[in-house]
Formats: C-alpha cells, sequence, structure tokens
C-alpha cells in the first residue's frame, strides 16, 4: 500500500522517531495505529505551539509550518481527486469542511502570535479558529519557499511516496477544480440570456439579408412596392399571400392590415407599374423563399419572448428600466451580469461605441455621447441637443439597476422608471431648442507689413514701436560661446 495509507500501516521504527522521551515515542506510535481516529486529521507535535507560524493550502491539505519547515498542525485531505477537490474548493471559498472541526478546534488551542497567510481566503478562515494576529501577505517570500519545499516535507514524512506522486495528484486534483468551476459558470442564468440575445442578433443579419434579396427579386416584376412598403416582414408577407401584382386589389390589401390610404396608393400604382412579368414556377419559388424568411421571423418573435421571461429572472429591475432585448445586448457587450454592475455610468453610457471613443483619443474628434443605449427610444426619438444629456441620465440609472440586480438587491425597477422618466421631462423642458453657438471674436486677418516686421525682428527705424523677437536657444548658446572663446 502506497500514498496516505502508507502512513497507517506501517509504523515508523523506534529509533526513526522524532526526538522525545520513550513514553511519548511509544504514545506517537501507538496513536498512529489507533483505527477510531479519522484518516486524515493528524496532529504531529504534543504540546505548546510555535509563537509564529504559516498556513498553506494545497491539494494534499491544509498545514501549519513554522518558519522552519516544521509541520505544526496539518489536515489531509482525501485520497481521491474528486474528495480533495471538494474539500479544497471549501477552503478556497474561506470555510473549513464540516467534517475536520477536529483541526479547527486545534488551531484554537495553539497560542499563536500571528499567522501569515497569502490569500483572502485562508485569511477568513483562519480568523474564525486562530486567537493571534492573522498576517495576510501575497507575497510574502517565507511562504513561496514552504510551498516549494512543501513536496520534500511529505515525502519525509512519509505521506507520500515521491515528488513525482504528488505532482500527478496535484494535477488530477486541479482537473476536478476546473470541471467544478466550469460547471459553477454554465449555471448562471446571464449566460443563457447572453447566448439568446446573440441569437436574435445573428436572426436579424439574415433576416435583413434575405429581406434585402426578396425586394431586389420581386422588383423585377413589381418595382414600385419597394417604395411604398418599409417594412421588411410586411413586404415578404403581401409577397407570400397575394404573388402576382395583379392580385394587389384594394380589398385584398386591406384584409392583410394596410390602412385605407396606403391600400389605395399601392393598388393604383400595381396598374401602372412598369415591371416585367413573372411566370408561375418563378412566382411558386419566390413565394416558398418567402415563407422561410416568415418563420424565421417567427423565430424571432419566439426568442425575443423567451429573452423577455428570461431576463425578468436574471436582471428585473435592468429590464423594467431599459427593456428585456436591450438589457441583454448590454450584458452580452459587457460579458456578463457581474461585470456591467462594477462599470461605472460614464462607461455604460459609451458602451459599443469604442472605435468612436478610441478615434477620440487618437484624432482629437469629438467623442460619442451615446453607445448601444442610442436604441432606447427617448435617445435616438429626441433632438441631437437633447441625446447626450438624456443618455447620461439612462446610463445612471441603469448603472443603479444592475448593481441591485447582480447583488441581490431588490426590485425597484418601477421607481427607477418613473424617476428616468421624470429627469427625461425635466431635460426636454429645460433645453427646447439648440443651444446657440458660441462666439469666438471677429474672423483672423492678416497682419499688416509693419506689424509683421516688429513680430519677425526687423530692425527699428524712427516711429517704429516694435522689438526684435529673441534669438532661439540653441543659437543664443551658440553665441554666447564664441563670445566666450574671444
Amino acid at each position: 500500500m502506497s500514498g496516505w495509507g502508507a502512513l497507517y500501516q506501517q509504523t515508523q521504527p523506534r529509533g526513526q522517531v522524532p526526538n522525545g522521551s520513550e513514553t511519548e515515542q511509544n504514545r506517537f506510535a501507538n496513536y498512529l495505529r489507533a483505527p477510531s481516529l479519522s484518516w486524515y486529521i493528524i496532529p504531529v507535535t504534543i504540546g505548546r505551539g510555535p509563537l509564529k507560524a504559516y498556513l498553506i493550502d494545497s491539494p494534499a491539505g491544509l498545514f501549519l509550518v513554522d518558519k522552519t519547515g516544521k509541520l505544526t498542525e496539518k489536515l489531509l485531505f482525501p485520497r481521491n481527486p474528486g474528495d480533495a477537490a471538494i474539500q479544497l474548493k471549501q477552503v478556497q471559498d474561506g470555510n473549513l469542511p464540516e467534517s475536520s472541526s477536529a483541526f479547527g478546534r486545534r488551531l484554537s488551542e495553539l497560542e499563536l502570535e500571528t499567522v501569515t497567510v497569502d490569500t483572502e481566503p485562508l485569511a477568513t478562515l483562519a480568523r474564525s479558529f486562530v486567537r493571534g494576529e492573522i498576517v495576510q501577505s501575497e507575497n510574502d517570500p517565507t511562504i513561496s519557499k514552504l510551498r516549494n519545499r512543501l513536496p520534500s516535507i511529505l515525502v519525509r514524512l512519509r505521506i507520500i511516496e515521491s515528488k513525482d506522486e504528488y505532482e500527478q495528484f496535484v494535477r488530477d486534483v486541479s482537473l476536478e477544480l476546473a470541471k467544478t468551476a466550469i460547471a459553477e459558470v454554465a449555471t448562471k442564468r446571464d449566460l443563457y440570456a447572453i447566448q439568446t440575445v446573440r441569437a436574435i442578433e445573428d436572426l436579424d443579419k439574415i433576416l435583413n439579408l434575405l429581406a434585402g434579396r426578396v425586394r431586389e427579386w420581386y422588383g423585377l416584376h413589381f418595382p414600385e412596392l419597394d417604395r411604398l412598403v418599409e417594412k421588411h416582414d410586411t413586404y415578404i408577407r403581401l409577397v407570400e399571400s397575394l404573388g402576382s401584382r395583379e392580385s394587389f386589389t384594394h380589398d385584398a390589401l386591406t384584409k392583410l392590415g394596410i390602412p385605407q390610404e396606403r391600400a389605395t396608393e399601392i393598388s393604383e400604382s400595381a396598374k401602372k407599374s412598369s415591371g416585367a412579368q413573372i411566370s408561375s414556377p418563378d412566382l411558386e419559388w419566390l413565394q416558398e423563399v418567402c415563407r422561410t424568411v416568415s418563420e424565421l421571423y417567427g423565430t424571432r418573435e419566439a426568442a425575443e419572448k423567451y429573452t423577455d421571461k428570461i431576463m425578468e429572472e436574471v436582471a428585473p429591475n435592468m429590464t423594467t428600466v431599459l427593456g428585456a432585448v436591450l438589457s441583454a445586448k448590454l450584458i452580452s457587450m459587457a460579458g456578463g451580469l457581474e461585470n456591467i454592475a462594477k462599470m461605472p455610468a460614464s462607461t455604460l453610457q459609451v458602451l459599443g461605441a469604442e472605435k468612436a471613443l478610441f478615434r477620440t483619443i487618437k484624432t482629437g474628434a469629438r467623442p460619442p455621447k451615446h453607445g448601444i443605449i442610442f436604441q432606447y427610444g427617448p435617445i435616438h426619438q429626441s433632438p441631437k441637443w437633447l441625446r447626450g444629456k438624456i443618455a447620461r441620465a439612462v446610463a445612471g440609472k441603469l448603472a443603479i439597476a444592475a448593481r441591485m440586480d447582480a447583488f441581490g438587491g431588490e426590485n425597484r425597477g418601477e421607481r427607477l422608471k418613473a424617476s428616468l422618466e421624470k429627469k427625461i421631462v425635466d431635460l426636454k423642458g429645460r433645453y427646447q431648442g439648440p443651444p446657440r453657438h458660441r462666439e469666438h471674436g471677429k474672423p483672423w486677418s492678416q497682419p499688416s507689413q509693419e506689424v509683421q516686421r516688429d513680430i519677425h525682428g526687423g530692425q527699428r527705424g524712427k516711429g517704429t514701436t516694435g522689438y526684435a523677437q529673441p534669438d532661439s536657444r540653441d543659437y543664443r548658446l551658440r553665441r554666447g560661446h564664441r563670445k566666450d572663446r574671444r
């Protein structure tokens, strides 16, 4: 038997037991053979602990070590990589495994002056048991040396047989931790909202391409319809349902939901159309394409409903303030709900306008006033001089809503929305017209010859008031050097 099990099957010879009386040696050996104790919690030293120690975690367990590398207390994790990964994950979260309460009790009994750790979870864990001072130092050189010496210490204590065995065990535990982390990330609901809204964006691209193709295709037969019907879905629905332009009568158009005036205009244009005739097979194939595009529009509508549902669970405040689809797009750009909650309002305002922002930094052009939140109705429906002010107000409320959604705040979306709408009304009342351009004085004109002569340092004559400009620094230095040489 090898590894951790060898420590409990083989008894160390009396001559190799650490320094101590014969009674202490027998007691140490009998303790290792005791079957009633937990097999992975082993106190090593008996008596008073060191005044200063270092708490180190590893896939093998938790170790309290002094500066010389002597183990004072240790908690060994199970030999199975899966179980060891579970307990190590609890330690990395700042919690001691439930089955390891004896280890925490022994730590509390030690009279420690300071315990040094290199991570915040270990500091949290140590504060719950250690009476002394807890020092957190990420770059402590002693901890780095002890971590490097840890495999040799475990081999010397016969906990492991070799360093290669330890490295293989560390690799297996790391893989299990990676699998656990991936599983935890995959369970976040905001990732499903991100994938859904990206699917909607892909559908929009496909639908725009296909709608443009259908318009160009059917324009050979009825070119005037492209000007009279702006919406792609309405255009495709008319072609799918009516087919030939002779079928575009007033009654048929009104049955499909076209307004009376527009139906009259379309029917009159169909009678006077300059397009070519289309054969029956060509028209049937075009209508089949239109049916496929109509199904894609139905899929997009279903995706929007699913986005509304999932965003109500993930970010109810953001959804109330900005809408489900636009909120999901913002989360998608930021990479997650927590990421967008950590952004300031100024970043949220221009999120999606990175190219314009970088162009401003590079060329000095005017900075962007809004990014993707321009799709918010009150922004793009407002005059140009109001869009930046409304975008700033929207970004401020959105930052509050995102933080409440990400960090467990209550649902105050209606209050935030009402406050935002009041702010927008106030802005529209205060800025009813465009701002007046600033006057920068009279236009520049070329100075007179006398002024130019004075500026450029011409010779002063009678009646002149100008002064010669000083020479350049290099010329003055050279002139002074020539004077010194003389």
